[in-house]
């Protein structure tokens, strides 16, 4: 048994050391603990709170519909607020308030989400005047942009190994 798990009678806890933090977690002989459902995709969706680059503007109401929606599709949702700083090639170093959407899903649930997400990103850089959105996929960092032609969000998350 590995040594940060420390075995209890029954009816009592087994204790898991986590970082100085030990965590105890309830159990008796009736009871286990079981994976109920692994979630191997991550997405993550930075929103601005300013328009046509340095301009603020309310966002809550966009983040509150991306969360919203999110739970439907995949159970829950981390969102968090965060000050952030990019360069712009029209007015240099912008510095603005973030929300940041993060949420964790399956194969099915990448495959639901994906016209959404597509439709976020597209209203995000055009409603909200964006030169670019930040978008995170299994780890990997992406700028979206809007542009002409077939370049489709779809397109290049099927190009993604182990995505759609």
């Amino acid at each position: 048994m590995p040594e940060h798990i420390l075995p209890r009678k029954a009816n009592s806890s087994l204790c898991v050391l986590c970082d100085s933090v030990v965590l105890s977690i309830l159990f008796s002989p009736m009871m286990q603990l079981n994976i109920r459902q692994t979630l191997t995709h991550s997405l993550r969706l930075l929103i601005p709170t300013t328009v046509e680059v340095n301009q603020p503007i309310d966002t809550s109401d966009l983040v509150h519909q991306i969360n919203q929606d999110l739970c439907q599709l995949c159970g829950g949702t981390l969102c968090k607020q965060h000050r952030g700083y990019y360069h712009s090639d029209h007015v240099g170093v912008v510095e603005e308030v973030i929300y940041e959407i993060e949420v964790w899903t399956t194969d099915f649930g990448l495959k639901q989400i994906q016209p959404r997400l597509e439709a976020w990103m597209t209203q995000i850089l055009m409603d909200l005047g964006q030169e670019s959105v930040f978008f995170i996929l299994d780890g990997q960092a992406m700028l979206w942009e809007l542009c002409q032609g077939d370049d489709s969000l779809q397109k290049s998350l099927a190009q993604q190994p182990n995505v759609l």
